[in-house]
């Protein structure tokens, strides 16, 4: 099986969400989070390719072309300052949604922050523009210092989650038998 990892926005052109409070940025907390999943899953025997890019249409040739078998983003939501939980985007597709089930699953039993569940998001660009079951894990709200706080000192674990998640995939165990 080949997993391609994504870490929302860039680090240089676009640093997504920010939280004024902690001086942190969704691109650099989703990128650290991000190499510490790919670590797991390579530590488990797992190709992975990782992106980071600006570009949408990059980030969907990457994964399209290398033929990835599943293609998961990785993203810190914000609202205002005050919503808080953890939610994964799916583009709808059944693999996509039992992708989403096992993420989600694994990430809100470690963080323990309100479950906001699947959210089917078809037209989300990278969830359309993939060929392979999609999903957008939203870890948690980076503008909600409670939220933030509290996966800071979880974040080990939350990567373990998502990685533990992706490879409970149903589909996991049929490419490698394969």
């Amino acid at each position: 099986m080949k997993v391609y990892v994504n870490a929302g926005h860039d680090r240089q052109l676009d640093p997504g969400a920010i939280n004024t409070n902690l001086a942190l940025r969704e691109c650099d907390l989703a990128y650290e989070l991000a190499m510490q999943v790919k670590s797991y899953l390579e530590r488990n025997g797992i190709a992975v390719v990782f992106g980071q890019n600006d570009d949408l249409y990059v980030i969907c040739d990457e994964a399209n072309g290398a033929d990835a078998d599943i293609f998961v983003s990785i993203h810190f939501n914000a609202f205002n300052k005050k919503a808080s939980g953890t939610e994964t985007l799916v583009s709808g597709t059944p693999a996509s949604i039992l992708l989403g089930h096992a993420i989600q699953s694994n990430v809100k039993a470690v963080l323990c922050l309100p479950d906001r569940g699947l959210k089917e998001r078809p037209g989300l660009f990278v969830l359309r523009n993939t060929m392979m079951p999609a999903v957008l894990v939203e870890v948690c709200f980076i503008d909600n210092d409670y939220d933030i706080k509290h996966y800071q000192l979880h974040e080990d674990d939350t990567a373990r989650a998502i990685a533990t998640g992706i490879m409970q995939y149903p589909g996991l165990c049929t490419s490698q038998a394969a």
